[in-house]
């Protein structure tokens, strides 16, 4: 019986910032790997936990990685740096990353896995309770983001404020909690785990439609064939709903990403 052994190797390396894990599957003796990066600060899709790169996209890169019989090799780096260590060959496949028309130029994707839309942060005791009370205000979102795209796109109509961009989603917590910052743009997912310790912050409003995250992959690929086969055989036999309710504490919809087998690739409207 396959048994997957996780080994986080923690390198100290000053010019990149790189925390590396391993996790290997035994039946694996060839020694061909999948590399996979992320952004270990959006939970609870990746993040480090007691020394350890984990959630529920590390998950599915590691169950991904056991059906291929393959090692794998993950790398931890912030979110602007995926797309262009991708191109680089640094790694095969780049993670946190939704499918938009810009980003389909560029890479090829697996079919979507979660749906996502973003949301406004804020303390709770601050009356922001709609785009419209932006204006003059400041507001924090990771560098490179679809989060970031939306604040440049929506400048003149419910502008001007300030836009703050962070390499970490914890510093742009902080400054909001510390008033640096009046709100904080973020996929609603992730921003609903990642405030649940801190009760003077809620998710004041969502904006925009509903997004669709998948795996990128190099343009032309194979892998990203052979990645969607396994995604497609884990939405069947249930194990990709039993993750995400594993992290997100709930069941997905019967008709969400996370549970329907695209038969043809996915494209944006």
């Amino acid at each position: 019986m396959n048994r997957l052994h996780v080994l986080v190797l923690l390198a100290a390396m000053a010019c990149t910032g790189l925390v590396m894990g391993t996790v290997k599957a035994e039946a694996d003796d060839s020694g061909k790997e999948l590399r996979a990066a992320v952004n270990a600060t959006a939970p609870p899709f990746a993040f480090m936990e007691n020394g350890k790169l984990v959630g529920f996209e590390v998950d599915l890169h590691a169950e991904v990685a056991k059906r291929m019989g393959k090692q794998l090799v993950m790398t931890n780096i912030p979110f602007a740096g995926l797309a262009p260590g991708l191109q680089a060959k640094k790694w095969d496949a780049a993670g946190n990353t939704w499918i938009n028309k810009e980003r389909l130029v560029m890479m090829d994707f697996s079919d979507p896995w979660v749906d996502a839309q973003l949301a406004f942060v804020t303390r709770k005791n601050d009356a922001i309770t709609s785009p419209e009370q932006l204006k003059g205000k400041t507001v924090g979102a990771e560098a490179g983001t679809a989060e970031q795209r939306w604040l440049d796109a929506n400048q003149e109509k419910y502008g001007p404020y300030t836009i703050r961009t962070y390499d970490r989603s914890i510093d742009i917590l902080m400054d909001l909690m510390n008033k640096r910052l009046d709100a904080y743009l973020r996929e609603q997912t992730r921003a609903l785990y990642q405030i649940k310790n801190y009760p003077m912050l809620g998710v004041a409003f969502p904006v925009g439609d509903v997004f669709v995250q998948g795996v990128a992959f190099r343009k032309g690929d194979p892998l990203r064939d052979e990645y969607n086969t396994i995604l497609n055989s884990m939405k069947r036999d249930g194990t990709l709903a039993a993750l995400y309710e594993k992290w997100l504490g709930t069941k997905p919809g019967p008709d969400s990403s996370t549970v329907h087998v695209y038969t043809t690739p996915w494209q944006p409207k």
